[in-house]
């Protein structure tokens, strides 16, 4: 039964225990609810089923709770003293962990009279499980002052309070009370250096200096070889943009276990290396380490950002043969990855296959973010509305989500609504990128006028020079001169050393058939020895990746690529495909502009593709960049003569080609 209004539970007098019961008896029957709620999550999972399928509403709400283990530990030394046997300090040191486990201040409360009436106020043990118990309910004052009152303070006294206020954000306090236990004279151990660097993850770059201290002094002392310090030191340093440093603290670890290379991954997912992530997570699996489910998560999350199918099917079997790693988070992981790469049936698979009180809000936000990339808005619209009604809040990363699926559909009004309704409802949640979302909207959709109404009337925030990009590459799909110009002459000023800057003008000039004034911008690079991104393309076939650049070479089966391409290329070309000139910025004449168009990565890509898969078997590519229209619509012929299914994942979404088709309906 749950604990309400800090009454405690009516005793029927049948159930008493025998006078003669004796303490150990007592002090193991208290401890029933602390040892019950470690299984919780799984007796009260299966109940809710077993409840779930008699159809049995009434049963289903009687499944054990959390609460109902600690109000049973409760309730048995309720008995206890009414047996007449008297608590030891063990007893209290039980129940308080039950109610710091539970969170429940009400029994702390009335736990700490009876350890005062009982003459136990000056235990230290009891005196560090009651700090527990108050700081864990919100009650930091009340910790505080238990500690401040204390005669005899110990390690775990001092690494209770050091990790509450580092929990809370509050780390001026945590490296304070670190300074006062140096001074008392107490050395710190393998568990005050992660409690205290718990609050450099949240504390930003303001104390990063005092914490470079804090790291110097756990070399000092020679802890920083161990694998708790070793591994609050790896999060420190990647959370705060040290990749380095945190590769060195890794380094440091003597005798690694799975908690430090489940660190180090995510700190190589943190930093942009998601190859080297995988590497290291094969360079585990070689060690013979058993994954957790935060390395699947952190792993499957690098299958994801490279695109590569197989070894995430790979990394999704390990999952299923370990019992304890397909948690809700290492699902969402793998919603992610299916979607990142391009399967998206299979995310929804995934999805579906959570149990509806598992899914959390990420769940939702994965699910929702897939739908806006692969181009289904009323999908992400309706997972939306079954988000509010299973009762979570939607965060910042909801609407987001929401909003590029209208941003990428090309549904302004219905986009604009939703942004509108959430501004009215005084949400905190909404900041710079849900505006920076509808000037995208409306840009793209050709209201550049708006877009730029809304900046200068509606947006709260200073735009950013990633701002100013969206609308200059919106005015070159819609060939808006006067106001590229403009956009053009704010973004060099800002930014004269960005390659993007002068890109984005060339092919506004180079749409608008201007091709002096194009390649005049493309010299004014040169001249300044600006160089733009390069764009590439890779496929995966049979396990292995295949990158290709523009106009690449260097790969063994070069030659039959190249005429492969030039069988591909004839044959849309004969059922209606017509080069885009536009799309290219070199001032040739019109078959040499037609000619360079043939050599772009995904081209080459496809070409490769073709030549190396099974007729019939679907293609999945992607590109570092936006896909431009010319191979966009080079795609869609290349889908009706192959009888292909293609996935294209450029920087923005995915393009599903089938039967001359794309799935974005050319809107993108």
């Amino acid at each position: 039964m749950a604990l309400t209004n800090c009454q405690v539970p009516a005793l029927p007098e049948s159930s008493l225990l025998s006078s003669e019961t004796s303490k150990f008896t007592c002090k193991a029957i208290v401890d029933t609810g602390k040892y019950h709620s470690s299984s919780l999550t799984l007796s009260k999972n299966k109940s809710l089923r077993e409840a779930s399928k008699c159809g049995s509403l009434e049963l289903a709400s009687r499944a054990p709770t959390h609460d109902s283990f600690h109000a049973a530990a409760l309730e048995n030394f309720k008995k206890m003293l009414h047996c007449g046997v008297q608590p030891t300090p063990l007893t209290f040191s039980s129940l308080l962990r039950s109610c710091a486990d539970a969170g429940s201040l009400c029994m702390g409360r009335q736990i700490h009279s009876q350890i005062i009436v009982h003459g136990f106020s000056s235990n230290t043990i009891l005196e560090s499980a009651l700090i527990a118990v108050y700081t864990r309910c919100g009650e930091v004052g009340n910790g505080r002052q238990i500690f401040e009152t204390m005669e005899r303070k110990n390690a775990i006294t001092w690494n209770s309070m050091i990790r509450r206020y580092s929990q809370i954000g509050n780390s001026e306090q945590a490296l304070y009370l670190f300074g006062l236990m140096r001074r008392d004279g107490l050395a710190p151990d393998s568990f005050t250096f992660p409690a205290l660097l718990a609050g450099a993850t949240s504390a930003g770059s303001k104390l990063l200096g005092e914490f470079t201290g804090v790291h110097a002094y756990a070399i000092k002392v020679g802890l920083e070889r161990d694998c708790f310090v070793g591994s609050s030191l790896i999060a420190m340093y990647s959370t705060n943009g040290f990749f380095q440093d945190a590769r060195q603290a890794f380094d440091s670890v003597s005798s690694k276990d799975v908690g430090v290379w489940s660190s180090i991954i995510s700190a190589n997912i943190k930093a942009q290396r998601a190859n080297d992530a995988l590497d290291l997570f094969t360079e585990m699996l070689n060690l013979n380490f058993q994954p957790n489910q935060f390395i699947f998560s952190s792993s499957l999350t690098a299958c994801g950002q490279l695109s590569i199918l197989e070894t995430g099917k790979q990394v999704h079997a390990s999952c299923l043969k370990s019992n304890d790693a397909m948690d809700t988070a290492t699902q969402n992981s793998l919603i992610s990855m299916y979607s990142n790469c391009g399967c998206i049936q299979e995310a929804r698979r995934v999805f579906n296959s959570l149990e509806e009180y598992r899914r959390n809000v990420i769940s939702f936000n994965s699910m929702i973010s897939a739908s806006a990339q692969h181009g289904y808005p009323k999908e992400a619209a309706e997972l939306f509305e079954q988000l509010q009604q299973v009762g979570l809040r939607p965060d910042g990363i909801t609407m987001l989500n929401l909003l590029s699926a209208f941003n990428h559909a090309g549904l302004v009004r219905e986009g604009v609504s939703s942004f509108s309704a959430m501004v009215e409802g005084a949400n905190d949640q909404v900041g710079y990128r849900h505006y920076a979302c509808i000037v995208d909207m409306l840009s793209r959709a050709g209201k550049i006028d708006e877009a730029l109404r809304f900046i200068i009337r509606d947006m709260p925030f200073e735009p950013d020079t990633p701002l100013w990009r969206i609308v200059l590459g919106a005015c070159s799909k819609h060939r808006n001169l006067r106001v590229a110009k403009q956009v053009a002459r704010l973004l060099l000023e800002m930014e004269p050393e960005e390659a993007a800057n002068y890109v984005l003008l060339a092919n506004v000039y180079a749409r608008s058939g201007r091709w002096r004034q194009a390649e005049e911008v493309r010299q004014l690079m040169k001249g300044k020895g600006i160089e733009k991104e390069a764009g590439f393309s890779w496929i995966e076939i049979d396990k292995a990746t295949h990158t290709f650049g523009v106009e690449d070479r260097p790969h063994p089966l070069s030659v039959k690529i190249y005429q492969k391409l030039q069988e591909l290329m004839s044959g849309i070309e004969a059922v209606g495909y017509v080069p885009d000139i536009s799309f290219t910025l070199h001032d040739l004449d019109g078959a040499g502009r037609r000619q360079s168009l043939y050599y772009h990565s995904e081209k080459l890509a496809f070409a490769f593709g073709d030549l190396s898969a099974a007729r019939g078997v679907q293609l999945r590519i992607m590109k570092n960049l936006r896909v431009c229209g010319d191979c966009h619509n080079a795609y869609k012929h290349f889908s009706l003569i192959t009888s292909r299914e293609i996935v294209l994942r450029d920087k923005y979404r995915f393009h599903h080609f089938s039967k001359g088709a794309c799935s974005c309906g050319d809107y993108w």
